[in-house]
């Protein structure tokens, strides 16, 4: 097994297992009646000291650095210590209201004032706060249009004011003033000069002229102040001032006049004069010095001519001289997740044989296995495109026939096979929207006693059969039967296929030939009977389990869609939920992914 697995041992290592908790569960609703209670959590939450993704430099010469998956943005001093109180916290998610944010994306100073503006992606809006970390004003919504973002990922500020925010997903740039007021968009998908597809990095010249990395044609491309396009450089390859893509940061040395390009597929950093003539790069995949896992993310020169790149997969930033000769890495040593630790897990599946439960720890990067009981067992993964790395792994399952743990990779577009212990066995697929073996974002897979393997293709609106060792066998379904087909399940008595529906509000059930037998008349929305965008899904020899993500619930229903009863409700107390996703049954007790909560919940189905 490579090194970059990072396997671990249960020496001295438990998920924390908390004692039983009374049953906060509504009364059951027809005559098919259950009394599920309560009875434990496995594992918590459990963070990396950094995941480093947007990165700016202050007028005073601090570096900030967006912790992407820890919600917050962290300062540090030339030097690489904490810059202030709390650690270096310069500001954190407070939970509410207008300054709530999620994921800090790209980081930007307006150079004239010392605002601080932040793309804040999942709110699809920009954030404003003072130079002491104030929360100001915001703009955006979702949407395409004026005043709107698809996907707002960086945003800078030029030395008049002009905000410029590059929106990935609607490919293009929006100019703005400094609260908010839309002046122009440029940009548009294509591949003529001016044109974009997804732009992600942007960086200001001494000229404020704006340099874009325009990922989808694997080049740079410069616009001046009022967005009229001047020039662009490079494409796709491995050779001198090519890009193999996967493209994200971009810095300047405003004083020099060089380009830093940072090629996430490459795990390169490139350097160029501001006219695209390459001068060196340097980087390659690892976790040593000047490596990077999966590629760096933004990057940003400090006033010492410095070059910081975030290198989030292996939870640190480095810094560079100007020429690229390693210097130091922040925080060292590098703060991984501890074991048995969650960040937003989505997946849980129990071994029919022996009880053990392994987990996709989506955020991450990585599979985790446990006892019954909740004492860590081992760990392996972490961000990549290799055998034992994941692109955010979504929900997972055992194989009924030989104990294999089978996963989608979602954003890596593929299955994965582990044997019970962490041994890589196969893995299938691409990401695409094609034929057989194409996968788009897949959320789900089901094992049948047989272990074929049917895949839930949510973005391709399908379902793919595999065999038991991964070869591709045929898919049914179409844009007809499913808009986002999420979660899918094998009944136990039948063999037949049920599935949820996240975006139509609605459970289904296929013969496993791929033959539409039902839709269930479940009633949809928010009611204690009703679904309201469905993920994980499981089934008994009674009943049919739903994880009601927006609703903090499990919904229970016989067979023919009558409803049963509902399990839980939100919070963070025991026996409340928090964003249930995965769910499995198994010898009369349900399991419960929260990814709000980030533990496993377990009921017991058969209490009296």
């Amino acid at each position: 097994m490579p090194a970059y697995t990072r396997l671990a041992g249960t020496a001295g290592l438990a998920a924390a297992a908390l004692a039983l908790g009374p049953g906060l569960l509504a009364a059951p609703a027809s005559a098919d009646t259950i009394s599920p209670v309560f009875e434990r959590t496995i594992g918590g939450p459990g963070h990396a000291g950094l995941y480093a993704w947007g990165m700016a430099t202050l007028r005073d010469g601090t570096v900030l650095v967006g912790d992407y998956w820890n919600y917050r943005v962290l300062k540090f001093n030339a030097d690489g210590t904490p810059a202030g109180p709390n650690g270096g916290v310069f500001i954190k998610n407070n939970g509410n209201g207008a300054t709530q944010y999620y994921t800090p994306y790209g980081i930007g100073q307006d150079p004239a004032t010392g605002e601080i503006y932040f793309a804040d992606t999942d709110k699809y809006q920009v954030d404003v706060y003072s130079e002491a970390g104030t929360y100001l004003r915001s703009w955006g919504s979702k949407g395409s249009g004026p005043g709107k973002f698809l996907y707002p990922s960086r945003v800078v500020v030029n030395s008049e004011g002009t905000v410029f925010t590059a929106d990935t997903w609607d490919n293009n740039i929006v100019i703005s003033d400094t609260n908010g007021n839309e002046i122009k968009q440029f940009g548009t998908w294509g591949v003529k000069d001016g044109q974009i597809k997804a732009p992600h990095g942007m960086a200001l010249d001494a000229n404020d002229n704006l340099y874009v990395v325009d990922t989808g044609n694997w080049r740079i491309s410069v616009f001046d102040k009022n967005g009229t396009f001047l020039r662009k450089w490079g494409s796709k390859g491995s050779g001198p001032g090519q890009f193999a893509g996967d493209m994200r940061g971009i810095a300047i040395n405003k004083a020099k006049g060089w380009v830093y390009v940072v090629d996430g597929e490459g795990n390169k950093v490139s350097k160029f004069d501001l006219n695209g003539n390459f001068i060196n790069k340097w980087g390659k995949n690892g976790h040593g010095d000047g490596q990077f896992a999966d590629g760096g993310r933004e990057a940003t020169v400090d006033n010492a001519g410095n070059l910081w790149v975030a290198d989030m997969p292996n939870y640190r930033v480095q810094k560079f001289t100007q020429n690229g000769k390693f210097i130091s890495s922040y925080p060292n040593p590098a703060q991984p997740p501890p074991a048995g630790g969650f960040n937003a897990p989505r997946g849980v599946t129990v071994n029919p044989v022996d009880g053990s439960i392994a987990v996709s720890d989506t955020y991450n990067w990585r599979i985790q296995t446990f006892t019954n009981a909740g004492t860590f067992v081992r760990q392996w993964g972490e961000r990549g495109r290799g055998d034992y790395e994941f692109n955010y792994a979504r929900l997972l399952k055992y194989s009924p026939l030989n104990q294999d743990i089978v996963i989608v990779d979602s954003d890596n577009g593929r299955v994965k096979a582990y044997t019970k212990d962490g041994l890589f066995k196969w893995s299938t697929g691409i990401a695409g929207k094609g034929g057989l073996g194409q996968f788009r974002n897949p959320q789900d897979l089901a094992i049948a006693a047989d272990g074929t393997i049917f895949v839930a293709d949510s973005n391709n609106q399908r379902v793919q059969v595999l065999s038991k060792d991964g070869a591709l066998l045929r898919m049914f379904g179409s844009s007809a039967d499913f808009t986002y087909n999420r979660g899918i399940a094998v009944d136990p008595v039948d063999g037949n296929i049920w599935v949820a529906d996240s975006a139509k509000d609605q459970i289904t059930k296929w013969s496993p030939a791929g033959v539409k037998l039902a839709t269930l008349p479940i009633a949809k929305g928010t009611a204690e009977n009703a679904i309201s965008g469905p993920f994980g899904i499981a089934a008994d020899a009674e009943r049919i389990y739903v994880a009601d993500t927006p609703t903090h619930s499990v919904k229970v229903y016989t067979k023919a869609g009558v409803f049963v009863t509902k399990i839980g409700s939100r919070g963070t107390v025991k026996g409340k939920l928090l964003m249930p996703d995965g769910i499995a049954v198994d010898k009369g007790k349900l399991y419960v992914m929260e990814e709000g909560n980030e533990r496993i919940s377990v009921f017991n189905l058969n209490a009296k």
